[in-house]
């Protein structure tokens, strides 16, 4: 069981979620910082016109720099192109990458449907941090919901 007491919700686009859960993709790309320290659980959220949770990942580093030195040491494991690279950049003096390992596909995606069904729930833009009983109402007894649940300790059993 992990000590993390939330989970990194990631929006990813559609193409972009399935080559991290293929293994093509081991770095996301963010314009902002998440306060995440290595094996925090990583929920991703594919977005239209999939708007689904579709998979879960781990951080295994957060790495900062210059937009020119990432694309250096990463580009290779990025799976984005040089030009959709620096588009989404634009502007950024420091950029970061999340270096992820463990990707493992839901058995069920958990749409965003069903997760409005269940909670009041906007995807984020980029990222948002869940916390297991927020989680818990968004998983509502869904398929995937029990691996999902895994990802985080239940504060009410005693270790």
């Amino acid at each position: 069981m992990t000590d993390h007491k939330r989970a990194l919700l990631l929006s990813v686009r559609p193409n972009y979620a399935e080559s991290i859960l293929v293994g093509a993709k081991r770095a996301e790309l963010r314009r902002q910082r998440p306060g995440t320290p290595p094996g925090t659980p990583v929920i991703i959220y594919a977005t239209k016109p999939v708007a689904a949770v579709i998979g879960t990942a781990r951080i295994d580093h957060v790495e900062a720099g210059s937009p020119a030195d990432l694309w250096d040491q990463y580009n290779g494991v990025m799976g984005v192109t040089e030009p959709d690279y620096a588009d989404y950049l634009q502007g950024v003096d420091t950029a970061y990458v999340l270096l992820l390992s463990q990707a493992r596909r839901l058995a069920a995606p958990l749409s965003l449907n069903e997760m409005r069904r269940a909670a009041a729930f906007q995807p984020p833009r980029s990222y948002r941090y869940l916390s297991r009983p927020a989680l818990r109402t968004l998983v509502n007894g869904h398929a995937s919901g029990a691996s999902l649940l895994a990802l985080l300790p239940d504060s009410r059993i005693p270790r």
